[in-house]
C-alpha cells in the first residue's frame, strides 16, 4: 500500500466497492 491513490485510480471497481462499504458502514 505504498500509493493507495494510484491503486484506486488503476482500479475503478475498487472505488465502487469502497464507496458501497462506506455507504453501508460510514465511519
Amino acid at each position: 500500500m505504498r500509493n493507495p491513490f494510484r491503486y484506486f485510480n488503476s482500479s475503478p471497481e475498487v472505488i465502487r466497492l469502497v464507496v458501497m462499504m462506506y455507504i453501508r458502514y460510514p465511519l
